[in-house]
């Protein structure tokens, strides 16, 4: 699960020149996606990873609470059946399956100083509970007691390689930059006109717009997130493997997300056709997920309409693909009101 972190509210107004240069250079979006078919399961828990079973049933690992790690045997129709897993799964479990056909895990382990690692091992699936190999320390570290850390997403590239995501803080990205992008005076005049001047002062003073509102702000070429928290600490980072083996990985430069973003989930890799699922941070819920596209899986553009409504707290999307644009997809999701507390595990269906 990402950490709560306060998230500061920038004015509307002055949006760091850093973060204006990606909105101003994404690519343009085409493509829109849909989910439907949600259906609650048994489970409570967050973090889910899903990896496709045979006709019936699918196999759902997630962090169950006072029960621990879990992995779950999950039908279409959300009737899951639960077992525990031991110790050595750690947090946040994810895999893959590698060019040869073995499959590797990959998840997070903790050292008493409260150090967070990724950490790898060979994984067999069987009938019963999954048998881990020997760990393999990766060298993809946190700071100690660094809370927004983690949540590894993996991902075997076309030429076989393998790809980790996870979550980081960027300290750069808390503090508004001294340079500020400022909306030209037809932008203010046309913003207030969409919007009223009265309502337009209240967004300029930090009160957090609404989906529409964006929109409008967006119509009039303000340069703005489509999510609240733009000068959010949390970013999503990466590594690629040396070679197939994925036992070896290099930090990729920069940033794959930057305002806010957390939770990916690569869910498909294909050569100029990437995508991604990711959820808004938690400082300032709902969270809310959105897909995004890439043509080299380091260089995103997050689609501007969200996938979930703003009535429920969603995050850590898992999904797998069932047809040239559709995907089995499971999430978590808790109330508005209690977005930290009572977290129910969801499966769908997601279309392009």
């Amino acid at each position: 699960m990402n950490s709560s972190l306060g998230l500061r509210r920038l004015s509307l107004f002055s949006i760091s020149a850093a973060v204006a240069a990606v909105l101003l250079h994404a690519p343009a979006q085409a493509s829109s996606f849909t989910i439907s078919e949600q259906t609650p399961t048994n489970l409570s828990g967050v973090s889910p990873f899903v990896l496709q079973g045979d006709a019936q049933n699918d196999r759902v690992f997630y962090g169950g609470g006072p029960g621990g790690w879990q992995m779950a045997n999950c039908a279409p129709s959300g009737s899951c059946t639960s077992t525990g897993l031991p110790f050595s799964f750690g947090l946040d479990y994810t895999s893959v399956t590698l060019a040869d056909g073995s499959s590797r895990a990959y998840f997070v382990a903790m050292s008493p100083d409260g150090t967070k690692e990724i950490t790898s091992a060979p994984v067999v699936y069987g009938a019963s509970i999954p048998a881990l190999g020997a760990p393999t320390p990766l060298g993809l570290k946190s700071a100690p007691q660094q809370r927004a850390w983690g949540v590894p997403d993996s991902v075997v590239l076309p030429d076989g390689r393998v790809r980790l995501y996870w979550v980081d803080v960027d300290p750069s990205a808390a503090r508004p930059s001294s340079t500020s992008i400022k909306p030209t005076g037809k932008q203010r005049a046309c913003a207030a006109k969409k919007l009223g001047a009265a309502q337009l002062a209240k967004i300029a003073k930090g009160t957090k717009p609404t989906a529409a509102q964006v929109t409008k702000l967006t119509a009039c070429g303000v340069n703005l997130s489509t999510v609240v928290g733009i000068n959010s600490p949390e970013v999503i980072v990466s590594a690629t493997s040396t070679d197939a083996t994925g036992t070896s990985f290099i930090k990729d430069a920069g940033n794959r997300f930057t305002g806010g973003f957390v939770d990916s989930d690569v869910i498909q890799a294909k050569s100029g056709d990437w995508i991604a699922l990711v959820s808004t941070g938690p400082g300032q819920p709902p969270q809310r997920l959105y897909a995004a596209t890439s043509t080299d899986g380091l260089t995103w553009s997050v689609v501007a309409k969200p996938l979930t409504a703003d009535n429920v707290n969603v995050l850590d999307p898992t999904a797998y693909q069932t047809g040239p644009n559709s995907w089995r997809l499971y999430f978590s999701q808790s109330p508005k009101a209690t977005p930290f507390e009572n977290h129910t595990i969801i499966g769908a269906t997601l279309r392009r």
